[in-house]
């Protein structure tokens, strides 16, 4: 297991468990990122998070920081740079309401990606 899932997915206690299996159901695909120039990139892989079978994110990126030592992968969820006076700020377009939700989501798709990014 990579040292950041054990953030999402270790050590939940019994009442957390409870609240993760009342989401609706979540299923992850995660696709590597190869940038063809072979410059170096942070971006390491795209993701689409299917929820309940009816609802799809696309456009979740999986990120490894720049700093030599800390390379363990983060996920980003879809937004887009804002208009006029609030060009400066990035605007979230889909992401998860709840902490557990956001816990689960991030937990799966960094599964999926420790499967596909090796």
């Amino acid at each position: 297991m990579l040292p950041c899932l054990r953030k999402y997915l270790g050590g939940m206690e019994k009442e957390e468990k409870a609240v993760l299996s009342s989401l609706p159901k979540l299923d992850a695909r995660v696709r590597p990122y190869q940038d063809p120039s072979d410059r170096p990139t942070k971006l390491v892989a795209f993701a689409e998070l299917m929820i309940a079978d009816a609802f799809v994110i696309k456009g979740i990126r999986v990120l490894k920081k720049a700093e030599p030592g800390n390379d363990e992968p983060f996920v980003v969820f879809p937004a887009e740079k804002g208009k006029g006076a609030t060009a400066d700020r990035w605007f979230d377009l889909a992401h998860p309401v709840t902490a557990e939700a956001r816990s689960a989501a991030i937990g799966l798709i960094l599964k999926e990606y420790a499967k596909v990014g090796k």
